[in-house]
């Protein structure tokens, strides 16, 4: 991330955090009046992890080659190389997953976000008629659990507030599932396609208990399901001018063509009378939403119940220079995604009526393409035992975080509540100006990771262990009246795989 020149960084970081400390102090009015809101962590990335033997050694730099059955995900014409028949099982994959908040309260505070996974995410089926091959495969492309408890006491910025306690759980997942066929046009060329059935599901459940110096408290309660269903094809082509090179390229899409969707959230304030007005509820499907906040009813938007229907594209390029020793690379691109939708409401309380225009972008489908890439290389030291490495990018599809942006959000939504508005009689229309801070797509980190390998290979079976190390830093917003801080990613992965051919 490129920062601007001081001739004293010291100083500069020193007044850094003055600024920050006044800045959250002026916005105590809107810490006190606005319910706490933490958005869910959905992939901010487009690459989840490797599916494959071979594929995870050389770090997704698999398109060029694809001669196993993982290459129905990543370039199913590669299976049209293949002379055996074969299953490929993932026998365990453990994935432990950190992400910190820094600074988020207080000055040195940090929220720890975990994930700690062990389960198959790969098996593939593969046969072999001649000329056409066929396979079977399923993909865990990714299963995320987060768990999340952390408490803070007497922050800095907030003297009227005495702790804050957050419980929070996450789960997403996203299941492929789906033939795939190829054909050898000749011994230099191959086509193939997979037609994937896609299950992604996500389920989050949030609870906030904030106590104040004067002990009167707020909570908040939220549940959120969604199940979305799907077809994601991929059609590749490989072509091997000679024996020492193999270029490949694949396409897939995402196309929807389902889903449902519930949402229910409760929220208490003790310093409220009793009666109507005492609790807020917002609940919403796929089809319908409203809320009743402080004895107003509103009209809501229906909630969202698809997910982005990006496409990737793959490049790969493989290098056999000896019998023993191969070099490859991959190139992919994964499309953005932006969708637009009346996202107006409508509320009441009594006679007066009130009609909020609201900013039109659907933020929770938008991403921003990315190009990644991905180098591997494999050594075989004995006929029966090979070395795997690779390096590869993970760039994210957000758009960047900026502190100065969060501070001009924080102050515009303190001075006029980033909206204007306009009043006849019991009626009123009020524009609103879409927040930095309500963005759920709220995290920015660029990710780097390195893949190292070893696999036993025989004519009839082979077994690997692969580890893969991913860090990655950058910023995030996780709360609406915080600014923004700064943000660390860290994985670790291991993959035991299992391969049988015939």
């Amino acid at each position: 991330m490129l920062k601007k020149p001081c001739q004293n960084p010291k100083s500069f970081k020193q007044s850094k955090t003055i600024i920050w400390f006044f800045l959250q102090l002026s916005f105590l009015p809107v810490l006190i009046s606005l319910p706490f809101s933490l958005f869910a962590s959905e992939p901010f990335h487009n690459l989840h992890g490797f599916y494959g033997e071979r594929a995870a050694g050389l770090a997704g730099a698999f398109t060029a080659i694809a001669d196993d059955p993982s290459g129905a995900y990543y370039n199913p014409a590669g299976l049209g190389f293949t002379h055996n028949d074969g299953i490929s099982i993932s026998a365990s994959n453990f994935k432990d997953v950190k992400r910190s908040y820094i600074n988020i309260d207080t000055p040195g505070q940090r929220y720890n976000q975990t994930h700690q996974g062990f389960d198959p995410n790969f098996i593939g089926l593969l046969k072999n008629f001649d000329r056409w091959k066929f396979a079977f495969s399923i993909v865990n492309t990714y299963n995320y659990s987060y768990n999340r408890v952390d408490q803070v006491n007497y922050p800095l910025v907030s003297p009227s507030i005495n702790s804050t306690r957050n419980y929070t759980k996450e789960r997403y997942n996203q299941l492929l599932v789906g033939p795939s066929l190829a054909y050898l046009v000749n011994d230099k060329l191959s086509l193939g396609a997979t037609l994937y059935y896609m299950n992604d599901t996500k389920e989050a459940s949030r609870t906030q208990f904030q106590q104040f110096s004067d002990l009167s408290y707020v909570m908040r309660s939220y549940v959120d399901n969604r199940k979305t269903t799907g077809i994601m094809p991929v059609l590749g082509i490989q072509y091997q001018p000679n024996p020492k090179v193999s270029l490949g390229m694949s396409y897939r899409r995402i196309f929807v063509t389902g889903g449902d969707r519930l949402y229910n959230e409760v929220y208490a304030d003790s310093t409220r009378r009793p009666g109507t007005s005492a609790i807020d509820f917002i609940e919403g499907t796929g089809e319908s939403a409203s809320s009743i906040e402080q004895g107003v009813l509103t009209q809501k938007p229906k909630l969202i119940t698809s997910i982005p229907q990006t496409s990737e594209m793959r490049f790969g390029v493989a290098f056999f220079p000896t019998a023993r020793f191969l070099a490859s690379f991959d190139v992919i691109h994964t499309s953005g995604y932006k969708v637009r939708r009346n996202q107006n409401e409508i509320s009441t309380f009594g006679r007066r009526v009130t009609y909020t225009i609201n900013d039109t972008e659907v933020r929770e489908l938008t991403r921003y393409s990315t190009t990644n890439f991905a180098a591997g290389m494999e050594y075989y030291l004995a006929d029966t035992f090979a070395v795997l490495g690779g390096i590869y990018t993970n760039e994210p599809n957000t758009k960047p975080i900026s502190w100065t942006e969060s501070a001009v959000d924080l102050y515009l939504q303190n001075t006029i509540g980033n909206q204007v508005s306009q009043s006849s009689g019991d009626t009123s229309v009020i524009y609103k100006v879409a927040r930095s801070g309500t963005n759920p797509r709220n995290e920015y980190s660029r990710n780097r990771g390195l893949s190292l390998g070893f696999s036993w290979v025989t004519s009839k079976s082979s077994v690997s262990v692969t580890y893969i190390r991913e860090l990655g830093y950058g910023n995030s917003r996780i709360d609406p009246n915080s600014l923004a801080q700064s943000f660390e990613y860290s994985a670790h992965s291991i993959y035991i795989m299992v391969s049988s051919r015939n």
